[in-house]
């Protein structure tokens, strides 16, 4: 379908958020002295951090085997003060800053230097770990770090002769003392790893699937995604639609694409409680105008759409979409989002930019903590994580680092949600969560990097039936925002002709279930009209290819010919002839007329017509002998649908009961008028001869 791939589509923020990200931020804007990697051959790489460390435990940096460390190298790391907001900077934005080059502020412990070999043979990978106290009295030889907080710290690889080789920064996230981590924390960051797998409307007129070089590239990334790793507690903004067009696709690409994840999503939940996989949310069969379909009244049409869009990911995939959260959806209103709500969904992933926010709520709160949509009006909604899906998606930095530095990011809200310092805090406050909006050719390491933080208990967690967050807090009510008002576009004349197709179809299903696919794939190409990437001339050529594939499946049924048919018995069949060309049972109503002649039985009536020659005697009574039309029209079982109708000469040469006794009764009749008639004609002939009996001698 030509006309599809001319689709200019909406140009909304969060394609050019993916768009950033899959190609690569640049390197100008990513110049950071402490994340990003040191040419193309680092002598050294971290290959895990702790992502944090209890009040006494243990933090280490797991490096790479490498066999570029010269012997007698050192390494030094430095632990600075925990970063503190200010006035003006958030603790997030602190954290921000340092991994952007900002100073990593006050020294904490003077710099530790050791031979880099004591760590471990850096041919094998080495390990340097940090142990920490909380208190004074406590062994001397480790850390003392009184208070929770994010520490900086620094590490610097130098040669035996003291030029420095290779440098780091990483954050030392010592937890509060009293913290016990534990499953289903309704306190922690509520974790959501989206990749929205998307493309323009994929089947044309004929059911083909069509995809351009460009989504065919994001969905090979995604295929290797799902295969590299398969476990990765991902949700997927799949759009059914493209789905669809993947497995009528014969390509191997596709036919790979759809293994794979079908693979990963059959895996998902097996072995221990906190092993995720992937899930697929639900959404729309196609990408539509939520609010332009709720103002022109069309609510039905956006359950339609879901459910379609469920029914044909279940029959994919086998597995059921996550319902209950709406997301990639540029087009809310707050009219639309209510709507929705009724549909089922209560929280809301959406960006900054459509939220309008009250004074003293700031953008970054909306990407850190959940806010009502509208007082009492038990939705919810958070910000996709701009800073954070930014920051995971650019391939200029190591998969660990990114990894690493994503969780202290994280932290950081969860940190400030409970005064961070504080020994003591309260779980009271509003439900944290962390949106990070991902491409599908993210670098799979760098999933591999952050998951084991995902799935253990702690401060951040990917919860177990893949919400976006949590419940919310019984003590403190959530802030209130507002989803800001849009013109939407007028879609009556596309919701209009989808309602007409739609009556049709239905119609023409009621008539036999033996195409199902056929009957399918019209109800899917009448949905994917609705697609917002759609023009009204596109919309037009897809809904007159529909109706004009139905209309010609109607016209393989042939009703009979206008033969003469004459009659001369009073009670009699007709037999009519139809014709069936289709290669499946079909079943009609028939619906028979005349004025002259009495139907035995049902005028209107159902029958099934089989492929080929079809008879149906047809029991008729003569109402009156005469020339007359039997006419003969073929509807859809529910009358939306009329097939074709015909028309019959009938004479009847027959009389009917009634008017044989009439005839008897005028030929009685006549027969008295008559001998009168001639009785008294004889008489009067007589008279007037004189041979009158009375005359006679």
């Amino acid at each position: 379908m030509k006309p599809l791939r001319s689709i200019t589509g909406t140009c909304i923020t969060l394609s050019s958020l993916l768009l950033a990200m899959s190609f690569g931020l640049s390197a100008t804007a990513q110049t950071t002295s402490a994340a990003v990697l040191q040419g193309p051959d680092p002598v050294v790489r971290i290959s895990a951090v702790s992502p944090w460390v209890n009040s006494n435990g243990e933090f280490q940096v797991r490096f790479a085997p490498s066999v570029a460390v010269p012997a007698g190298s050192q390494l030094t790391f430095t632990v600075h003060q925990a970063l503190q907001p200010t006035r003006t900077e958030t603790l997030r934005d602190k954290v921000d800053a340092v991994m952007n080059g900002a100073s990593p502020g006050r020294v904490l412990q003077s710099p530790e230097t050791r031979l880099f070999s004591e760590y471990g043979d850096p041919t094998t990978g080495s390990v340097l770990t940090i142990p920490i106290r909380s208190t004074a009295d406590q062994d001397r030889t480790r850390l003392l770090l009184p208070k929770a907080g994010i520490h900086p710290v620094e590490l610097v690889l130098t040669s035996p002769d003291g030029p420095e080789i290779w440098s780091q920064l990483v954050f030392l996230n010592r937890l509060p003392t009293n913290y016990s981590p534990k499953p289903h924390d309704p306190s922690a960051v509520a974790v959501t790893l989206l990749i929205p797998i998307e493309t323009a409307p994929s089947l044309d007129t004929s059911g083909a699937p069509v995809f351009t070089i460009e989504e065919r590239a994001r969905i090979d990334a995604a295929t290797t995604l799902f295969k590299t790793v398969p476990d990765a507690p991902l949700r997927l903004g799949l759009r059914p639609n493209t789905l669809d067009g993947l497995v009528r696709s014969k390509e191997p690409w596709a036919e790979n694409f759809v293994t794979s994840l079908s693979g990963a999503l059959s895996s998902a939940g097996l072995g221990t409680a906190r092993t995720l996989g992937p899930s697929v949310l639900s959404l729309p069969y196609v990408h539509v105008s939520t609010s332009g379909l709720i103002a022109a009244g069309a609510t039905g049409d956006l359950e339609r759409e879901l459910i379609l869009g469920d029914r044909v990911t279940r029959e994919v995939t086998d597995r059921r979409s996550t319902q209950g959260t709406w997301a990639l959806d540029d087009s809310l209103s707050p009219e639309a989002a209510f709507a929705v709500g009724t549909l089922g969904a209560k929280n809301f992933l959406v960006s900054s930019e459509q939220l309008e926010r009250p004074s003293g709520l700031t953008e970054q709160q909306t990407m850190t903590a959940a806010v009502q949509l509208g007082k009492d009006s038990g939705l919810r909604a958070i910000a996709y994580d701009t800073l954070i899906s930014q920051r995971f998606a650019n391939s200029l930095i190591d998969p660990a680092i990114r990894a690493h530095e994503v969780i202290s990011l994280m932290l950081s809200a969860w940190f400030s949600a409970r005064s961070p310092g504080a020994e003591s805090f309260s779980a009271a406050g509003a439900t944290l969560g962390s949106v990070v909006l991902l491409p599908p050719n993210i670098d799979p390491a760098a999933i591999s990097a952050l998951d084991p933080s995902l799935l253990i208990d702690g401060p951040i967690q990917v919860l177990a039936d893949g919400a976006s967050l949590g419940p919310a807090s019984e003590t403190k009510a959530e802030p209130v925002a507002e989803l800001l008002s849009q013109v939407p576009p007028d879609e009556s004349m596309a919701v209009s002709a989808t309602a007409e197709t739609r009556r049709q179809i239905g119609a023409y299903r009621t008539m036999t279930s033996s195409p199902e696919s056929e009957v399918e794939l019209w109800t899917r190409l009448n949905a994917q009209t609705l697609a917002t990437q759609l023009n009204p001339p596109q919309r037009f050529t897809i809904q007159e290819s529909v109706r004009s594939q139905l209309a010609k499946n109607l016209s393989e049924i042939e009703l009979p010919p206008g033969r003469q048919v004459t009659i001369t018995g009073r009670s009699t069949t007709i037999p009519l002839r139809f014709r069936n060309n289709l290669p499946y049972e079909v079943r009609v109503k028939m619906s028979v007329r005349s004025t002259r002649l009495n139907i035995t039985g049902d005028a209107d009536r159902e029958v099934v017509l089989a492929p080929g020659e079809n008879r149906i005697d047809l029991a008729v009574t003569v109402r009156a002998p005469g020339e007359s039309l039997l006419r003969i029209k073929l509807l859809s079982p529910d009358d939306e649908l009329e097939i074709g109708q015909s028309e019959l000469p009938v004479r009847s040469a027959a009389i009917s009961g009634v008017g044989a006794a009439l005839s008897v009764i005028s030929i009685l009749f006549l027969m008295l008028w008559w001998g009168r008639t001639h009785r008294r004609r004889k008489r009067e002939t007589a008279r007037i001869s004189g041979d009158h009996p009375a005359l006679l001698p």
